[in-house]
């Protein structure tokens, strides 16, 4: 597209195209609130209207998530569901579609199985012992080849499979070629997940974490319906789904235990994110929507926390890194490589980076961008020092090394960097930025702790740091920060 425009396209606008991409597909949660809400006998404009007021939908499902994603599979499939579960026969393409839809999302996140669990058995119990043998049989043979068909899309694409290269002696050993060739990424999310010390490079979080505090941040007012249902029928059994019409009554408890069951299955696993748990949104819209319209502090409620979700989600927390990465573009460089190590932020997406296509009589350079997210300081610091020492003995030209990170704890990296022999320049700052696991500290706000520069520059002003104002010391404290990289 590039090269027909003759321009090459700026970040924002590939940015802005993909979140456009996806908000389109946001139309199918729309749609699913709304069946909800009419399969419970609700109002479905009260449920659409707090569906896409929610900063949930403004902010997440406008994003590339995994997680994303995974509730539009889950809104599809609680859609089929409802209009699918109560036919005289069990029809082979409510199977296909039923399977497909499990199959996706559990390649998309195996933690999709914990959403689909209840509205899949919901399906195959609400007809009699005969068509649940039959949709089981059809829904596990559907699944087979879509299986098949994701297992070798994955292995293409991770580079394990050479599709012009595979011939019928590859095939010979079938078992020495699964193993080796075949890329199963269910198996080896599981894999990954099971290792404490992965888990641990994320962050561990106490099994409460959802319950307590993910679901009151992530669904505000709908979250106070939600336990106080939760209260009243903790106590009482689940009566089994039959193939008789069912009252509303059990069709709220039934939706009820949609989010009970994946929010306690969840809990199990301690690295727990608000993000796990945007799929139950529609439900939860469907559900608790009157409550929400009910009266105008519940409105006002309403709204104002979502008001502040979205600012805060959509452009404070980490709202430095495209900006940055969109800045990098702007400033490539044909004469040197670039290195830029991105710390203590998510992982930097390169893609925005559009290199364009080198002009006739340029040397070849390349830009490398590295994410070392919540790695420590010697880490970064080890990191740096094998730049330096792999680069010096390659090519005789010194690259541009450069590193983004949050500025709340500039002073003391400065310092502890140049003890490593490494001096970081300020080169260019974005704001806000703001990172909760790293957030400024009081004492740096108030100047309370003395800052001293650990090297003489005319260009370094952190001496002066304390005679900002307190608003110029929190713009500076809640930025991301580019530096120039230079090895003493």
């Amino acid at each position: 597209m590039s090269t027909l425009c003759g321009s090459v396209i700026s970040w924002y606008s590939l940015t802005v195209a993909v979140r456009l991409m996806v908000t389109v597909l946001t139309l199918i949660t729309d749609y699913a609130v709304m069946q909800l809400a009419r399969w419970l006998s609700k109002d479905a404009v009260s449920a659409a209207v707090v569906m896409a007021t929610s900063y949930i939908s403004i902010i997440y499902y406008t994003r590339t998530f995994s997680n994303t994603l995974e509730s539009f599979l889950y809104a599809a499939l609680l859609c089929i569901v409802i209009r699918r579960s109560h036919q005289q026969r069990a029809d082979i393409s409510s199977a296909i579609i039923v399977s497909s839809l499990i199959v996706v999302g559990v390649f998309n996140r195996p933690t999709f199985i914990m959403y689909a669990a209840v509205p899949y058995l919901w399906w195959l119990y609400s007809d009699a012992v005969y068509g649940v043998v039959v949709k089981a049989t059809h829904s596990a043979l559907s699944a087979v080849p879509v299986c098949l068909l994701l297992i070798v899309c994955d292995s293409v694409y991770f580079g394990w499979i050479d599709i012009g290269r595979l011939n019928i002696a590859d095939l010979s050993d079938i078992l020495t070629f699964v193993t080796c060739n075949l890329t199963v990424t269910p198996i080896n999310f599981i894999w990954y997940n099971t290792q404490a010390d992965n888990l641990a490079e994320h962050g561990i979080h106490p099994r409460f974490t959802h319950f307590a505090v993910n679901f009151p941040l992530l669904f505000t007012v709908l979250s106070l319906g939600f336990f106080s249902d939760v209260f009243r029928w903790c106590r009482m059994s689940v009566a089994r789904c039959t193939a008789g019409k069912q009252s509303s009554v059990s069709r709220q408890r039934l939706l009820l235990i949609c989010c009970i069951i994946p929010t306690g299955l969840l809990s199990l696993f301690p690295h727990q994110e608000p993000r796990f748990l945007i799929p139950l949104l529609p439900v939860l819209a469907a559900l608790y929507a009157d409550e929400v319209t009910a009266s105008r502090f519940t409105t006002a409620l309403w709204i104002i926390t979502n008001v502040c979700g979205c600012l805060f989600y959509g452009s404070v927390h980490q709202g430095g890194v495209l900006p940055c990465l969109g800045h990098l573009q702007q400033t490539h460089s044909y004469t040197v490589d670039r290195h830029v190590v991105f710390w203590h932020t998510y992982t930097a997406p390169q893609h925005l980076l559009v290199l364009p296509q080198l002009k006739p009589g340029h040397t070849r350079t390349s830009t490398s961008v590295t994410s070392l997210e919540g790695n420590s300081v010697e880490d970064f610091i080890r990191h740096l020092t094998l730049i330096n020492s792999t680069e010096s003995s390659r090519r005789p030209e010194k690259p541009e090394v450069m590193v983004a990170m949050p500025s709340s704890h500039h002073h003391d990296l400065v310092c502890k960097t140049a003890d490593a022999g490494i001096r970081l320049d300020q080169y260019q700052s974005f704001w806000p930025h703001l990172s909760t696991e790293h957030p400024p500290r009081i004492d740096d706000i108030l100047c309370h702790v003395s800052v001293g520069n650990c090297h003489t520059d005319a260009d370094n002003n952190d001496s002066d740091f304390c005679n900002k104002s307190l608003i110029e010391r929190i713009q500076f404290l809640t930025s991301l920060s580019l530096y120039r990289v230079t090895f003493l």
